[in-house]
């Protein structure tokens, strides 16, 4: 039986993906780079993002990187108002709990944006611990998943990840739980549906995942 849903944050719950490639953007300019369509980030975007900015011409490591990030994020947190939660995303983690089904969020943003985003967006209420990084380089969630899951005290098949991208299904793997992507976040339908694992068109459709 179903007892606890870990969300990922960016992409799945909160709908910032077009914001995102518009801060990219802005940087690839500064930088003398072609500008990326919104298509062409879905099908290439991946963790960590140090490699993902190296793989399109930007800086990954050392100062020109940090400086980068710092770039991104003061951008991100000036403009994260911009964002909606995806359709029924308030409605859907409201439901879960009242249904008994405890809830949690695993990120790799930093851990006092996420605080300060989800209690924008009044996800925070409804949620029994929220979990980001100490730092803003998005490296991933590889090193978390495991402290994060022993938090739950719980066993593998009580726990569901819902996320939008390869490297979600890949930390849930990690702890052998199961995981719904979600197919209007960071990655394309398409590029999801190449590996087996079982994707989402709208977030309703984790109520019935809870009964799978």
């Amino acid at each position: 039986m179903l007892r606890h849903v870990v969300w990922d944050w960016n992409g799945t719950l909160v709908d910032d993906v077009k914001l995102c490639v518009d801060i990219l953007n802005d940087i690839l300019n500064c930088h003398g780079k072609n500008k990326i369509s919104l298509s062409a980030y879905k099908n290439t975007f991946f963790f960590p993002v140090a490699k993902f900015y190296g793989s399109i011409g930007l800086p990954s490591s050392g100062p020109k990187y940090e400086e980068l990030a710092e770039y991104y994020i003061s951008q991100y947190r000036s403009r994260f108002k911009e964002c909606k939660l995806h359709h029924m995303a308030l409605n859907i983690v409201e439901k879960l709990k009242k249904m008994g089904i405890s809830q949690s969020i695993l990120s790799a943003g930093e851990q006092n944006d996420l605080e300060q985003f989800t209690s924008y967006y009044g996800i925070n209420n409804w949620i029994s611990h929220i979990d980001g990084a100490n730092n803003i380089e998005a490296k991933g969630k590889r090193d978390r998943v495991g402290k994060h899951f022993s938090k739950l005290n719980l066993n593998a098949n009580e726990v569901l990840f819902v996320g939008d991208t390869l490297h979600d299904l890949e930390i849930a793997r990690l702890v052998d739980c199961r995981a719904l992507l979600f197919e209007h976040g960071h990655f394309d339908k398409e590029r999801l549906c190449k590996v087996p694992a079982q994707t989402i068109r709208c977030l309703t459709e984790v109520i019935e995942g809870v009964h799978d």
